[in-house]
């Protein structure tokens, strides 16, 4: 197994539309939960029931790409593209770099939930792909923040990013509870203060501490990669995010 650190840089230009919605305060609008109408017996009396789920009061945005996202970016270059397409985010990498599809909103502390899986990659699984936090822009251009990641051949780590450049916390480690190859796998990364937690399938598999004076502030970011030089091309599927304050 031979994991890279190299790491994709560009400018984006977001573009966000949603359908019959509003962007409020660079949040998606809460979605109503459908409802029936009720099958009525004459003989039986019928009470309105209240069938709305409460929403937490830590939410900070949710989406299951039903729509076009109101937060994850459109986007597409050299080293491949991110979209929303099929009820479903696509974070498609054809280079040597890891290629991401940032919110538009920025966070401090995060718990980003959410359901990944390969749907394109080398024979070998050999594709990395996780949740970046606190994603920021320096001036020249380069980025900090924190990834937290999965690989389909059943390893996971945890990496500081420091303009650009990648340092493990938790280098790359092999655990069963990673689901491989095209397997879906239940994520929670959290950016709490200093702390740092990767949970798989509702295992922790990873805890660190932030970096002195690391990116304390900034996007969330799904990304991907293929480590194969033979097979460049990672098609990563995000859905079911949840992103709330710890």
């Amino acid at each position: 197994m031979n994991k890279t650190n190299r790491l994709a840089i560009f400018f984006v230009t977001t573009v966000l539309a949603l359908a019959c919605s509003t962007l409020t305060q660079g949040l998606p609008a809460a979605e109503e939960t459908p409802t029936n109408e009720p099958f009525i017996i004459s003989t039986i009396p019928v009470f309105p029931t209240d069938t709305t789920v409460p929403v937490p009061t830590n939410l900070l945005f949710s989406d299951d790409f039903s729509v076009q996202s109101a937060e994850l970016e459109t986007f597409s270059d050299d080293n491949g593209s991110t979209e929303t397409r099929d009820g479903v985010y696509v974070v498609r990498a054809i280079s040597d770099l890891w290629h991401w599809g940032r919110s538009a909103s920025q966070f401090s502390d995060t718990v980003i939930e959410f359901d990944v899986k390969m749907a394109a990659g080398p024979s070998n699984n050999n594709v990395g792909f996780g949740a970046i936090c606190r994603l920021s822009e320096r001036e020249d251009t380069s980025i900090d923040g924190y990834m937290l990641a999965i690989s389909a051949d059943g390893y996971y780590t945890i990496r500081s990013i420091t303009s650009s450049s990648m340092s493990p916390l938790v280098d790359w480690s092999y655990s069963d509870v990673v689901k491989q190859g095209s397997a879906t796998n239940k994520i929670r990364a959290t950016c709490s203060g200093s702390d740092l937690r990767l949970e798989v399938n509702g295992a922790t598999l990873a805890e660190a501490s932030a970096i002195s004076g690391g990116s304390s502030f900034g996007s969330i970011a799904f990304a991907a990669i293929s480590f194969e030089s033979e097979n460049r091309l990672a098609e990563v599927h995000f859905d079911n995010l949840v992103v709330s304050s710890p």
